[in-house]
């Protein structure tokens, strides 16, 4: 079935004009995206971009016997608490029960 055949005998004027009788709605053909991957409704691809831990460990590997403190060090005395993925999240309140 051809779309525009059955447009045009429906009262469309052709390619260039909107559906609406008084020209007000859209001339161009909304886009859609397509999906290509094979990964899934919704899933995303891994961003290799921030590898902290890769770089947290070429630090410790220049730092090793210089006495300095790495990233690797840091994390393993102050915990990962700060500057981390996790760290924007703030602790709430426990939920009452209702018994």
């Amino acid at each position: 079935m051809d779309a525009s055949a059955y447009l045009k005998s429906h009262g469309w004027r052709g390619s260039g004009y909107s559906l609406d009788h008084s020209d007000r709605g859209l001339k161009k053909p909304l886009l859609v995206s397509h999906k290509i991957d094979v990964l899934g409704v919704g899933k995303k691809k891994h961003n290799h971009s921030d590898q902290w831990w890769m770089r947290a460990f070429d630090e410790t590997l220049k730092a090793l016997g210089t006495g300095q403190t790495t990233t690797l060090d840091s994390i393993r005395k102050n915990g990962m608490n700060r500057g981390s993925l996790y760290g924007f999240f703030v602790r709430g309140e426990a939920l009452q029960g209702t018994f």
